[in-house]
């Protein structure tokens, strides 16, 4: 498996309303509705243009097979991803935190935390930032995995883990 993030296009939009209304991501999402077309074009075309959102796309040599997003706020980047439907259950949940990883330390540097926001009963997002060593908090709506860049140099940052 060659699997590497690639900065989200235009042409990806489609693609990722698709992903975002599939109902396994429905039921994990914090707001669990079906998401209508019209309003997906808006938000994508403004999150494209936010300089503090990154998105991507996970590809398996050409072929995308998830979504990762990080919205960032001062120092802290919230993530949001998803693997495709046909896609789960090959560790690319992994694999894409690892990324992320990586993109943070290597790139957007004045990043120095990220957080995932879990909600109760999403044991496969659990385990995933688990593995990927961040650090558990239970909060009262959900669980937040925090992981910070401090010591991130001494990682092994291998994805292949």
């Amino acid at each position: 498996m060659d699997v590497y993030l690639r900065e989200a296009q235009i042409q990806d939009r489609d693609l990722l309303f698709q992903w975002a209304n599939d109902a396994l991501v429905r039921q994990n999402a914090f707001h669990t509705e079906q998401i209508p077309y019209e309003n997906h074009i808006k938000w994508y075309d403004n999150m494209m243009q936010n300089p503090f959102v990154y998105q991507y796309i996970l590809c398996d040599g050409e072929l995308p097979v998830g979504q990762l997003r990080l919205d960032i706020k001062k120092t802290t980047a919230v993530i949001d991803y998803s693997i495709a439907q046909n896609k789960r259950g090959l560790g690319l949940g992994y694999q894409i935190i690892m990324l992320a990883k990586e993109k943070v330390v290597s790139e957007i540097t004045s990043v120095t935390e990220l957080i995932g926001q879990v909600k109760y009963g999403n044991t496969a997002s659990e385990k995933v930032f688990e593995k990927c060593g961040f650090h558990r908090i239970e909060k009262a709506e959900y669980i937040e995995f925090a992981w910070s860049t401090k010591g991130a140099e001494y990682e092994d940052h291998n994805c292949n883990n």
